[in-house]
């Protein structure tokens, strides 16, 4: 049971932060909203692909080496 209480507490603290994007909250509201499972496999292909693209326009490596 801690660890629902502290997930639900590090999403409330994320969206009450000032300094977190308003993408980044829309996005973790909408979540929050979701099949959990779901959303978590969306989350990851998101980073996954943010990633690569990262590494392509700074031409790094798969490791982060140039």
């Amino acid at each position: 049971m801690t660890d629902v209480l502290d997930s639900v507490s590090a999403a409330q603290d994320l969206l009450a932060d000032p300094t977190v994007s308003s993408w980044l909250k829309s996005a973790l509201q909408g979540a929050l909203e979701r099949d959990p499972v779901d959303a978590l496999n969306d989350a990851l292909a998101l980073a996954a692909t943010l990633e690569a693209h990262l590494r392509t326009m700074f031409e790094l490596g798969d490791d982060g080496d140039s």
